[in-house]
């Protein structure tokens, strides 16, 4: 799994409303993310911090979803959400990321 450069200023978080996940097959809500880093609302409470979580990014990109399926280490998970550090699902991911921020902000 690629990690976050130790050294590194944290990377902002950010909103959009063009990207949910799916845990066994169930969307959820992002409250939010950045490149690493993922905070989901109202995930079971079964999954237990440092599991392996398997999970689908499903984002909303030139007028049609994409799933990406991805992993990730549950770091979290209270009443505040459920927070992953996740694999990038492709190489391209920080451009997708910013691709999807980009075309939202456009149409206001």
């Amino acid at each position: 799994m690629a990690k976050k450069p130790e050294d590194a200023a944290p990377s902002p978080r950010f909103t959009t409303k063009r990207i949910q996940v799916t845990i066994d097959q169930r969307p959820y809500t992002v409250v939010n993310m950045n490149a690493f880093d993922i905070l989901i609302a109202g995930a079971p409470d079964w999954i237990a911090p440092k599991q392996k979580l398997d999970f689908t990014f499903l984002i909303a990109v030139g007028g049609r979803e994409v799933g990406l399926p991805t992993y990730g280490v549950v770091l979290k998970n209270d009443a505040s959400g459920l927070e992953v550090r996740y694999q990038a699902p492709n190489n391209r991911w920080r451009d997708l990321l910013a691709h999807v921020l980009t075309e939202e902000n456009a149409k206001g």
